[in-house]
């Protein structure tokens, strides 16, 4: 799949406003649990075990590196 880097930031701006939105409703831990839960479903779906497996322990190792909304971007 192709897509752009352009495109790409239209859907990351578009999930990230229905993330807050549903933040708003939910609550930002419930959201992100279901969205977690969505993520590894796909890519278990679309991957080989070895992909996949490479893909998660590759998540894992970057928990360091992963950055903080600035408030009040999800509540």
């Amino acid at each position: 799949m192709d897509i752009s880097d352009k495109k790409l930031q239209q859907l990351y701006s578009n999930f990230l406003e229905f993330a807050d939105h549903m933040s708003g409703e939910y609550g930002a831990m419930e959201v992100a649990a279901i969205m977690m839960t969505q993520a590894l479903t796909i890519y278990k779906s679309a991957l080989s075990e070895e992909e996949y497996n490479r893909m998660v322990d590759s998540i894992s190792a970057m928990r360091d590196q992963i950055k903080t909304f600035d408030k009040p971007v999800i509540q």
